[in-house]
């Protein structure tokens, strides 16, 4: 039994077109656990050492010494109280709209992944690593990131052409 060739590409097409938002799932899947994975790490580093975190190590003196500085030209001036800030609390926040962001991330919106590249950038550029391969890691799942982001639009913009020609032909 002979099959023609334009046969073959018509099965292969339909089955990939039908087991492409499978595929998309889990290519999400474990894009997102990259990002849960370093959440985690970071919570660890974090709060497992006992020392703090890399934003903790930054920028914390700085961070102590503005608001000790500040509260007390803040008291002078205008008679206001400063409540004292922690950088661990940001630290945390970033942790947790990761790892948020990389759950909601799963379900294919495009809204997690701008959290998920504002979180990324926050963590590659604030506490500059010393060590140029995290770096580049950083930069790369950034990269990643603006793809995907450019790629879902580029999807949704040809969704709405194609529904646009729909409603004018019927």
């Amino acid at each position: 039994m002979k099959m023609s060739i334009n046969k073959v590409k018509s099965m292969i097409c339909t089955t990939l077109t039908k087991s492409m938002p499978a595929i998309a799932f889990f290519g999400r899947m474990a894009f997102s656990f990259v990002f849960l994975i370093t959440a985690i790490q970071d919570y660890a580093d974090h709060y497992g050492g006992g020392a703090g975190g890399p934003l903790e190590k930054t920028m914390g003196p700085a961070v102590n010494v503005l608001s000790k500085y500040g509260s007390k030209a803040l008291t002078f001036y205008f008679g206001m109280q400063v409540v004292a800030f922690d950088v661990r609390l940001i630290e945390f926040a970033l942790i947790s709209a990761k790892a948020t962001a990389a759950l909601w991330f799963i379900f294919g919106q495009s809204i997690p992944a701008y959290f998920l590249l504002v979180t990324q950038i926050f963590s590659t550029v604030i506490p500059f690593p010393t060590n140029l391969n995290d770096f580049t890691q950083n930069l790369t799942l950034i990269g990643a990131l603006l793809y995907y982001i450019g790629l879902k639009h580029t999807i949704d913009n040809l969704d709405e052409e194609k529904n646009k020609e729909n409603e004018t032909e019927g």
